[in-house]
């Protein structure tokens, strides 16, 4: 009688825990990428927001407040910068959750010359630690302890 080749019932089960435990691995590995390419997309966010607050300083002389350059009210949410800079863009980047915010601060009492964006992060990253430790910023709060970076003028 001839002798059937074949996998036992024991290989099969060694193999599918052997995948089970690498597909793991994996799944784990990659959660720490996708929170890192979304840290990586907020930082970019704030320098492209950084850019069009450049571009409203040199039309009106200041920093937003307004819908134009001739009133001199302050945004204090991140919609009412983005009414404010309906001019410059249409198109002022948004935080893609509610969990990671973007925050806006300018200094009102001297002149709207200074401002202050930051964003929530995901991850910790000595390399994007700012230099605003611990301090809240013409109204933004940039504590590192809190995960937040910052940019300022």
């Amino acid at each position: 009688m001839m002798k059937q080749g074949g996998f036992t019932l024991v290989e099969m089960l060694i193999v599918i825990a052997v995948i089970a435990i690498l597909a793991g691995v994996i799944l784990t590995g990659v959660t720490g990428f996708q929170a890192t390419a979304r840290d990586t997309r907020r930082i970019g966010d704030m320098k492209n927001v950084q850019n069009f607050l450049e571009l409203y300083f040199n039309r009106c002389g200041f920093y937003p407040g307004a819908d134009d350059c001739s009133t001199a009210s302050d945004p204090d949410t991140w919609a009412e910068l983005t009414t404010a800079m309906q001019d410059i863009t249409s198109n002022l980047p948004q935080p893609q959750s509610t969990n990671f915010e973007y925050d806006y601060g300018v200094d009102a009492a001297g002149g709207r010359l200074n401002y202050t964006i930051g964003a929530e992060l995901e991850r910790d990253n000595s390399v994007l630690d700012t230099d605003v430790d611990g301090a809240s910023v013409d109204g933004v709060n940039c504590d590192d302890a809190g995960l937040v970076y910052c940019i300022s003028s």
